[in-house]
């Protein structure tokens, strides 16, 4: 396989790994410490079941968009929606700076322009990092587990 499509692949399978990590870090509530951020009210460390129901409620006043006191599933789904959009919107505004860190670390003579044999020399970096036992080939007997 030639370097550009090896550094094309290592940067897609680092993209993918970052995107799936910050998925699972996007899930709010689901772990005792996103929990605890909240609906610890107080900041105490504790979360009593008061600041909870009171954490709750507030959010099912936000979400029930005609005040009637009950929430239909365009309500629910709409503030999902909103919670999901935002998220998203945060995920790809730090892949996008990790982007341009990523071309400024590549773009070796610093003149905002990446020639190829930049691109080739970051693959071939790359590969070599991940080759740890100097055979030309990225298989399981090398021990690196990223690069």
């Amino acid at each position: 396989m030639n370097p550009i499509r090896i550094a094309a692949l290592v940067l897609m399978a680092t993209a993918l790994a970052a995107s799936g990590a910050m998925a699972q870090d996007a899930a709010p509530g689901h772990s005792k410490l996103e929990f605890l951020q909240t609906y610890d009210a107080d900041l105490d460390g504790v979360v009593t079941q008061q600041e909870y129901m009171a954490r709750r409620g507030e959010a099912f006043a936000r979400t029930d968009a005609d005040q009637n006191g009950v929430l239909d599933v365009n309500e629910y789904v709409s503030e999902y929606a909103a919670r999901l959009d935002a998220q998203l919107a945060e995920q790809r505004a730090r892949q996008i700076r990790q982007a341009h860190v990523r071309f400024g670390v590549m773009d070796a003579d610093r003149d905002s322009q990446m020639s190829r044999a930049e691109y080739e020399a970051t693959a071939s970096r790359t590969f070599q990092r991940l080759d740890t036992n100097g055979d030309g080939k990225v298989d399981d007997q090398d021990t690196a587990d990223n690069h």
